[in-house]
Parts: C-alpha cells; sequence; structure tokens
C-alpha cells in the first residue's frame, strides 16, 4: 500500500466502494449462490470464469488467474497507479482525498491531463457558439438542415463549427491565458515546421465533441466543409484520448444499452445522430477504426447483445466480418442487421424512417446466416461455375460452425438450394473443418482460451518439487491456515506458536502469514486489505488463495483440523527423510544411528496412526 496515504484514508474509500457495485459498472454480473459470475474483462472467453465475492470483498478469474480487490480491479481496468485508483474511488464515493500527497510524475501526469480537460472543454463552448451565432458558420447550418439534423439533436450531441481561420481557437484560448503548447498537447492545434506559428487544427468543419463514459470531452471529430482532406479528422492521441478506447455517443447511449440489454453498433457520426433523432437511443460508432477489442469491452459493461449495423457494401461487410469476430472474443452475443444495398444507417432513417430502423434491429440475423446469405446473392444460378464457387464458400463458412446441429441444418437447407447431394456437402465440411483444426491451434473465439493465460511463475507462486510439501493436498491445508490466520489475533498467535512463519514451506504462504502479523496486531484482517499490503506480483496469486475458503472452514474447529494436517504432512514428510538417512547411515557402517533412526520412526508411524486422514 502506497505510503501517500493514511491507512484510514485507504480503508474508508474501500469500504465506500463495494467490489460488486464497481465491477458492475463494467462487468454484466450474475448471483450464483453466494458470489456474482460474469465474462472476464481481462481476457476472451464465452463461458464465465470471473467471479466476485462480496464477503471477502475480492475478485478473482479462474481462465486468466488475475484477482485482487476493488482498487486493484479499478488500476487494471483504467491503466491506473494506486493513488489515482484511491482519488477515482474516493470521487465515486464522495470522499475528499485532495490531501493526500502526490509525487512530483504524477502530479505532472494528472495537471498534464486536467490541462487537456480544460482547454477541450472551452474549445467545445467555443465551436458550439460558433455554430448558433456565428455568420460565418452558415455554411456549417445549411450543411445541418441538409442532412435533417434538427436543432435538439444539435444541442444534444453539442454539435460545433470550426471557423475557416487559421488560429481563432488559439486567439480565443490565448485570452483566456492559454498558450498555444497546452492547446497543441490537447490535439487541437499545431506547431508550423521551422518555425515558431501555430495555426488550428481543424478549419472549416463541422465538429464532433467525443465524449468518454464519465461526461468529459476527450476529443473532437471534424468534417470537411469543403474539399479539404481528410473528409473527416479525429483529434490524435493524447493523455486522455485514444480512438481504440472510446465511442462516440456511449455518454448519451449508455442508459439506453443497459436497459435494454443491448447496443447497436454504427461507423459513422451522421448514423448516431439520426438514429437518436429518430428515437433509437442506444446506438454507438466507432471512431474511425476498425472496432477494437477495447471498444468490445466498453459495449459490455452496458449489453450483453450488440447488433452490427454497417454500411451495405463491400467495405462494410469487411467491417462485419471484422466487427463480428472482436465482439465475439469478449463474449457478446452478436447480430446483423441488414440493410438494402447502398444504404448506411443514416440513408436508411432518411428514406424508410425510424420505425424501419427499429425493425432492421430486431430482425438482425446471426453472423453465420448473414454471410451465407451474402454469398448466396453473389451466385449467378444459371451459370455452374459460378454455382461451384459458391458452394466452395459454403463449405468455408461451414467448417466454422461449431455447433454440430446448427452445421447439420445448414447443411441440409443449403443443399437443396445448391440442388446437391446432402451427403457430399456434409463430407466436403468435414474434411475442410479436420483440415483447418490440423493447421491451427483454434486459440481464437471459443478455442483454448486459458492454455497460456497463467501468470509466470516467480519466486512468490512458484511450486515446490518435494513431494509431500509440493502435494495438492498439503498446499490446500497451507492456503486454509492463511485464510483462517486472516480471521482472528488469537488464529494468528496459535499458529505462531504451533508452526511459525517457517511453517509455512510455500515462499509466498510465509510471505502473506509474515504480513498478516505486520498489519494485524489488533484481530481481524480482511481480504481486501491484504490484497493492498502485499506486493505486486503476489497479488493475483493472493486473491485465488484468500477466494478458495471451503465449507469446513467455517466450522468451530477449523484452524485446530488445519494445524492437525500440517502435523500430519510434516510427520509423513519426516518419515522419508528417516529413511534415506537410515540408508546413509547403513552404507557407512554407523549401526548405532541406525537404531536411532528406526526408534524414531517407529514412534512417528505411531503417532501417525495407519488410517489417520491427511486432509
Amino acid at each position: 500500500m502506497s505510503s501517500k496515504f493514511s491507512n484510514d484514508l485507504v480503508d474508508k474509500v474501500r469500504e465506500a466502494n463495494d467490489i460488486v457495485s464497481v465491477v458492475s459498472d463494467y462487468v454484466q454480473l450474475k448471483k450464483v449462490g453466494n458470489r456474482f459470475i460474469g465474462l472476464c474483462p481481462f481476457h476472451s472467453e464465452r463461458t464465465p470464469s470471473f467471479s466476485v465475492s462480496p464477503d471477502r470483498q475480492l475478485f478473482y478469474c479462474f481462465g486468466c488467474h488475475v484477482g485482487g480487490n476493488v482498487f486493484t480491479f479499478i488500476m487494471k481496468m483504467e491503466g491506473l497507479t494506486f493513488p489515482e485508483a484511491v482519488r477515482r474511488l474516493g470521487l465515486r464515493a464522495g470522499i475528499d482525498v485532495s490531501t493526500s500527497v502526490e509525487s512530483p510524475q504524477e502530479r505532472a501526469a494528472r495537471e498534464r491531463r486536467e490541462s487537456i480537460y480544460r482547454v477541450n472543454a472551452l474549445a467545445l463552448a467555443y465551436y458550439r457558439q460558433t455554430l448558433v451565432h456565428s455568420p460565418s458558420a452558415e455554411c456549417a447550418r445549411d450543411y445541418l438542415k441538409q442532412r435533417r439534423i434538427e436543432a435538439d439533436t444539435q444541442e444534444k450531441f453539442k454539435l460545433g463549427y470550426a471557423p475557416a481561420s487559421w488560429d481563432s481557437l488559439l486567439t480565443m484560448l490565448a485570452k483566456k491565458g492559454i498558450g498555444p503548447t497546452e492547446v497543441c498537447e490537447a490535439g487541437l492545434a499545431l506547431r508550423a515546421s521551422g518555425g515558431n506559428r501555430y495555426y488550428d487544427r481543424f478549419r472549416n468543419r463541422l465538429v464532433f465533441p467525443i465524449v468518454n463514459v464519465y461526461g468529459r470531452v476527450v476529443g473532437f471529430g471534424g468534417r470537411a466543409l469543403d474539399d479539404s482532406t481528410p473528409k473527416y479528422l479525429n483529434s490524435p492521441e493524447s493523455a486522455v484520448f485514444s480512438k481504440r478506447s472510446n465511442l462516440y455517443g456511449i455518454d448519451l447511449a449508455s442508459d439506453s444499452m443497459r436497459r435494454s440489454g443491448k447496443a447497436v453498433l454504427v461507423e459513422g457520426y451522421m448514423d448516431v445522430l439520426s438514429a437518436h433523432q429518430a428515437g433509437q437511443t442506444n446506438v454507438v460508432a466507432t471512431l474511425g477504426t476498425a472496432l477494437t477489442t477495447e471498444q468490445a469491452r466498453i459495449v459490455l459493461r452496458y449489453a450483453d447483445h450488440v447488433v452490427l449495423c454497417y454500411d451495405a457494401d463491400a467495405a462494410g461487410s469487411d467491417a462485419t466480418a471484422r466487427g463480428v469476430s472482436t465482439t465475439s472474443a469478449v463474449g457478446l452475443d452478436v447480430r446483423v442487421a441488414v440493410l438494402p444495398q447502398g444504404h448506411d444507417p443514416d440513408s436508411f432513417i432518411k428514406e424508410f424512417g425510424g420505425e424501419a430502423f427499429q425493425r432492421s434491429v430486431d430482425e438482425a440475423v446471426p453472423f453465420i446466416r448473414y454471410q451465407l446469405d451474402s454469398l448466396l446473392d453473389a451466385v449467378d444460378w444459371s451459370d455452374i461455375e459460378s454455382r461451384l464457387h459458391g458452394l466452395e464458400k459454403v463449405v468455408d463458412v461451414l467448417s466454422g460452425v461449431d455447433s454440430e446441429v446448427e452445421r447439420a441444418e445448414y447443411t441440409r437447407e443449403l443443399s437443396e438450394r445448391f440442388n446437391v447431394d446432402p451427403g457430399a456437402l456434409a463430407l466436403d465440411v468435414r474434411k475442410a473443418r479436420m483440415a483447418a483444426m490440423r493447421g491451427t491451434s483454434r486459440a481464437g473465439p471459443g478455442g483454448n482460451l486459458r492454455s497460456g493465460s497463467r501468470p509466470k511463475p516467480s519466486a512468490w507462486n512458484h511450486g515446490l518439487d518435494d513431494p509431500i510439501w509440493g502435494s495438492k493436498a498439503y498446499l490446500e491445508v497451507e492456503r486454509a491456515l492463511v485464510r483462517l490466520a486472516t480471521e482472528s489475533l488469537q488464529n494468528r498467535t496459535r499458529i505462531m506458536e504451533t508452526i511459525g512463519p517457517d511453517g509455512f514451506k510455500m515462499p509466498a504462504h510465509q510471505r502473506l502469514f509474515r504480513l498478516l502479523c505486520d498489519v494485524g496486531e489488533n484481530g481481524a484482517v480482511t481480504p481486501a486489505e491484504l490484497v493492498d499490503c502485499v506486493d505486486a506480483e503476489l497479488k493475483d496469486y493472493a486473491s485465488s488463495v484468500l477466494f478458495g475458503a471451503k465449507p469446513w472452514e467455517s466450522e468451530p474447529d477449523a484452524l485446530e483440523n488445519a494445524l492437525t494436517a500440517w502435523q500430519q504432512f510434516s510427520t509423513r514428510h519426516r518419515l522419508n527423510e528417516i529413511d534415506d538417512e537410515i540408508k546413509e547411515a547403513d552404507v557407512a557402517g554407523d549401526y548405532e544411528r541406525v537404531y536411532e533412526l528406526q526408534a524414531e520412526q517407529k514412534k512417528l508411524r505411531y503417532l501417525l496412526g495407519r488410517d489417520v486422514p491427511l486432509y
């Protein structure tokens, strides 16, 4: 735990942020028994292996083995340092942490971000005022009128206009004491090469503010209103903006996505504006890039289902295929809304209306159906070569269907469509599937997502080569002792007196027990508190230990049973040592030592007993 905060402050922030509530802002959770489960936000999976314990205030993924408390979670999700996580969660809970001490580097990074947010907020207000009131924005107002974007929608999305002037924004910001280097850091100005002159990045463009899920302006998009290229221009990457990690309209769509459990993904700014204006308020857009895993995970915070509604052209089809792969990989249920050829969501709504667009979304089809229908539409049924080529593509598509029943149903349907023997088509699909399985490891969606996901061994979490100390049963006893040690000072004292810290043979468990003794002088130590204290490389393993409580540990004599089990393993270990020592003494001719060892061996075997279970 960072020394920049008092223990009392960290405890207060942690206790004010229930981990289930915090994680639910990012992951769709379902209650199962006394825990909550969901799809892990830290690796791709289709079957939930991510678990949150409200009792222990911990999370742990049994797939990628990442775990921790509420601070760890927010640090991993948002890429924050520990002090930043405390401040974020403090703000969430309404706790003032402003008096905490920052390092010079942390202060500089925070001030840089806040400077960019301030510049962006002022720029938004300037662009908005210019669009609404300036005579120079007539071209932008005409364009919006032509595109049928109503005044209410313009206000809702805070649309603006960047004048054609080379330095109008720079001039306005200078009057507020903001220099050109700060404007450049925000991505709103550029420095001319070979000089000390600066100029506005956005000129004569309709401006679309990009707002994150917290309602802060992180960047802008600009649509050229003349022949300038590119037609659409986005802010560059900055300390607060990454195209890969933001979605246009997410600030306005998140509530609707959460209520409906569904998100609609489109490609363009205008698609989002027209959809929201037509009443479809769960629509968001990517930012000039192919859909990324980071964007898919943002969607997953609010919805389980996603409908891809891209342009009905070749580029849109390619984008749809990539989008399906990305969204499926994070566990979203994906469908595709099919629009008439040549239309995008904006033009479709303009021509057919919002209700028709709603029907297209409601009637969205699984991607496999979308793929097959697209292939069938491209076949020239009067030409045998075209039919055979279409069949080859159909075989490729069907070979990727994992469900036997689904594959058989599509095979039957398509054999009738192509008028071929269903057995022959099924055989070709089976051959293609076997070839694909031989040629790849199938580690993509639905494949073996866990084989490479374990954390690398470290000095803390490596196993033991000894057949007793390294056995799974013995290590379960050590883990149980660590968990029981968190419950009270009395338990820790009993463990210390009976086996001591050195009684823990695994370095990770020994370290955890020593930490418990150091930080828990006055009684119980919650699992979430302990996770704050451990070394960074030990957090995931510590979480797995603290998360794994067994039902018997709640019984009154749990500690004594665990210590008895530990003693039995220790006795077994000593018996193994004695066997080796007897052989050595016998070879050396030290028969007195042999007799001593045999006596000890007899005594230990008597104490152990023949039928005493070890665990």
